[in-house]
């Protein structure tokens, strides 16, 4: 008895690890080519309930339906990240006058810094002063030469990436009034089909994890922009709503967050002796890391079932494996073993 089921068990790691190997392989060479349908899947499944309701009130065909709701929102899209290369080309060239500034402002703190140190410490504070400039100047000149050209000449991969999420989002929107033809006809056959039984389990799981983690993320998305735009507005920091906007943007991010915005903005702050401002940025910090933590439990809760600490792990092995593109498919990977290994236990 003990022979079987250790036999059982060793069958189950080797099918597991099979498993394991197969997702990698996909996520690897694979996901990038299928992507754009995969999307046009979820975005039907999410929105075939909507479609369904509107056309018993108007007598108009989904996939025309479909792609009066998603064609607009695909166009809006590519605005947006047009806008993005415009300002962020714009953000570019101006950033040496950036840098010389920043490194004025570094000097005027260093100068207000150091002046007082003879009289509280008995330091040489010019000696101090004149020693951290010095220092300053070789990483300024340092950035200015070596990290500024090379971001600039970038900018042809920049806008390379860019065309290629506009042409992303043109093949998704086609696949979905393509897609939605034959969806029910799909949906049927994979849940009919013995063989196939295994592969809808595993949509599903995918599937409802993905709609969950968007809503939810969508909500605090909002929740913490509204905060950090209006917060940072309200406090007079210079294009604060759109400091505002871009933090609540990156916080969904693991590994960045709002900090990768609102602790930069607090040392500029600093540096220009806005010390108010720069206490407002980092209470505002810790605002947002108390709102994600009390409002993504209460979003997300436990429908998706696998414990925060394996999430972060599955980032972090998916950026490590995957690239920077790890950051979803690390996640979406641990999902569709998860969901696998719930199959093959009957779950």
């Amino acid at each position: 008895m003990i022979k079987e089921n250790n036999t059982l068990l060793d069958n189950k790691l080797i099918r597991m690890g099979i498993v394991c190997i197969g997702v990698w392989f996909f996520f690897r060479f694979l996901f990038t080519l299928v992507a754009p349908f995969i999307l046009a899947f979820l975005l039907i499944t999410l929105c075939y309930p909507l479609l369904e309701r509107i056309q018993k009130r108007i007598p108009i065909k989904k996939k025309f339906l479909a792609l009066g709701i998603f064609l607009p929102l695909f166009i809006l899209a590519a605005v947006l990240l047009w806008i993005v290369v415009l300002f962020g080309g714009r953000q570019l060239e101006g950033l040496p006058a950036v840098c010389a500034q920043a490194g004025q402002q570094l000097e005027l703190f260093f100068h207000r810094c150091c002046g007082g140190l003879d009289g509280k410490f008995g330091w040489d504070g010019q000696q101090i002063e004149t020693y951290l400039i010095e220092q300053m100047t070789v990483v300024m000149e340092n950035v200015q030469i070596q990290v500024v050209p090379q971001l600039l000449s970038s900018s042809y991969n920049c806008f390379k990436g860019i065309f290629a999420a506009v042409g992303f989002l043109a093949i998704t929107c086609i696949a979905v009034f393509l897609m939605e033809k034959e969806y029910t006809v799909l949906v049927e056959g994979l849940k009919k089909s013995e063989e196939m039984q295994l592969i809808w389990s595993v949509v599903e799981g995918v599937l409802s994890y993905i709609i969950t983690f968007v809503k939810a993320q969508g909500v605090i998305l909002l929740i913490i922009s509204i905060l950090c735009s209006v917060t940072l507005g309200i406090v007079g920091v210079p294009g604060g709503i759109l400091f505002g906007m871009l933090a609540g943007f990156l916080d969904m991010l693991p590994f960045i967050g709002t900090g990768i915005v609102l602790v930069p903005l607090s040392v500029w702050q600093l540096l220009n002796g806005e010390y108010a401002r720069m206490v407002v940025c980092l209470v505002l910090y810790g605002v947002c890391i108390v709102a994600r933590e009390l409002l993504e439990p209460k979003l997300i809760g436990k429908r998706i079932g696998i414990a925060p600490v394996f999430m972060l792990l599955a980032v972090y092995a998916g950026v490590k494996l995957f690239g920077v593109g790890g950051i979803v498919k690390g996640p979406l990977a641990l999902i569709v073993i998860y969901e696998i290994w719930k199959t093959e236990r009957g779950v």
